[in-house]
């Protein structure tokens, strides 16, 4: 189980530090509709981050790996000025964010 753990969180640590968070300062201003997109996306991983690293395990990790590396995504089409597929992305990061809190909620209600 600790390994897994520190699987996990070398994960996040590795994707995270490939492709860092880009400066909202580098940012044009035509980005402003990319951030607005993506803020909620945007909370949603800072607190899944936060949960993810108080639990001694969280299942799902690949594809919260993968959901977080296409908010990376998201966020370097929006720096660099790509804006319609950025908000496309994010729009479906959206509606992925809304299927796995929902799966989690399945498996939360069948545990207890």
């Amino acid at each position: 189980m600790v390994g897994a753990s520190g699987l996990a969180a070398a994960a996040i640590w590795f994707a995270m530090l490939c492709d860092p968070t880009v400066s909202r300062a580098a940012l044009p201003p035509s980005a402003d509709v990319c951030t607005n997109a993506g803020h909620a996306v945007r909370i949603w991983f800072d607190a899944e981050t936060a949960r993810r690293a108080r639990v001694a395990s969280a299942p799902h990790q690949h594809a919260f790996n993968s959901m977080l590396l296409w908010y990376r995504s998201a966020e370097g089409k929006c720096a660099a000025g790509r804006t319609q597929e950025a908000v496309r992305s994010f729009q479906s990061l959206e509606r992925m964010i809304a299927g796995f809190d929902a799966n989690r909620q399945d498996r939360d209600e069948d545990v207890n």
